[in-house]
């Protein structure tokens, strides 16, 4: 088991373990009922077992079940909730726990920020991909003109992780999950005392289970260093958007056909084309062929960048792009330089 403790507005602590002895730490008692809010994939795995632990240390156990996929992080779901949860006599001494992948950690999250002005909530994560989106208090829906437009910071009051649920999740489930953490992976060179780049590459080529607890935790500790410095987003933050400019508008235009780790994949390799890194562009994009990472459906140019306009890092206009050079910066890119960037990845996997 490892225990990374956050420090936040509302500090907390992320459990990684091969089971669940987290719920024997939690003083229950300081709740009126636990609200599990889950998707229809995950009950069908997990649910009913799920809750039938948690009535074991609590009496008043409801639930919530929404369809799976990134449809559900929308206004009309979040008013189906609170109205199930008015339904349920849910009260503002409510804990809402968030018992899925990074989908329903937004939501429920974003619903536990809004339900009678707040109330507390948890994240017990079903997927390798929730392990970035479930720590660091960033909760929202979708706008139909741009992904988690709607949303708040609203720290958790814990983040649970028991690895073994993880078994259950698709070849690409997994693929999805490893684009943020190879995301953390480039990004712990500039964050951490020493970088885990290299290992993690060398540990993927090897074919072998990864040990999660242990690759999860360095992935956190990444997100640790820079939320920690910057909760709400006002500057190093947007660090964590590496290759999500290019790749949230991808996730939009494909009508989120492609997951957001693979998408974030696709917008790596977008980034480190636009910074002239072609050596790195080149081993990840190598490393996805070899993967069989969904291809992009290409469309026309415009369509991408009507997407990267609506980007939250975006001033005065101009797109955009977190690029790791010597040190990393947010910078401003040219619509012809994008175009070019463009052309040359499509290229690559036309060939």
């Amino acid at each position: 088991m490892v225990t990374i403790p956050i420090s936040a507005s509302t500090p907390y602590d992320v459990v990684l373990d091969n089971q669940d002895r987290w719920i024997d730490s939690v003083d229950w008692s300081r709740y009126s009922m636990l609200w599990v809010v889950t998707d229809k994939h995950v009950e069908s795995l997990y649910g009913e077992s799920f809750r039938s632990t948690l009535k074991l240390t609590h009496p008043h156990v409801v639930s919530s079940v929404v369809e799976a996929g990134d449809a559900s992080k929308s206004l009309s779901q979040l008013e189906q909730l609170v109205a199930e949860g008015l339904r349920h006599g849910c009260d503002r001494q409510t804990l809402i726990v968030a018992f899925g992948g990074g989908m329903i950690g937004d939501l429920a999250g974003f619903l536990a920020s809004v339900y009678m002005r707040g109330v507390p909530y948890i994240q017990v994560p079903t997927t390798i991909l929730a392990h970035d989106s479930a720590v660091g208090g960033k909760v929202a829906v979708n706008h139909p003109l741009a992904k988690n437009a709607i949303g708040s910071f609203y720290q958790p009051s814990g983040v649970y992780y028991n690895v073994t649920r993880l078994n259950t999740l698709s070849v690409q489930e997994v693929r999805s999950g490893l684009g943020e953490l190879l995301k953390h992976a480039y990004l712990s060179r500039y964050v951490l005392e020493s970088s885990f780049e290299d290992d993690l590459f060398l540990d993927l080529n090897e074919n072998e289970p990864l040990d999660w607890v242990s690759w999860l935790a360095r992935g956190i500790r990444v997100k640790q260093a820079i939320v920690e410095k910057d909760e709400r987003e006002q500057g190093i933050r947007a660090w964590l958007n590496f290759g999500h400019t290019f790749g949230h508008a991808l996730e939009s235009v494909e009508a989120y056909r492609i997951p957001h780790g693979e998408a974030v994949l696709h917008g790596m390799v977008f980034a480190f084309l636009v910074s002239g890194d072609e050596v790195r562009a080149m081993q990840l994009f190598d490393w996805m062929r070899s993967n069989n990472v969904t291809p992009i459906d290409w469309q026309p140019f415009d369509r991408y960048v009507e997407k990267m306009i609506r980007d939250k890092k975006n001033r005065h206009g101009a797109i955009r792009f977190v690029l790791l050079r010597e040190t990393i910066t947010v910078e401003s890119v040219q619509l012809e330089h994008l175009q070019q960037t463009f052309e040359q990845m499509k290229g690559w996997w036309e060939r």
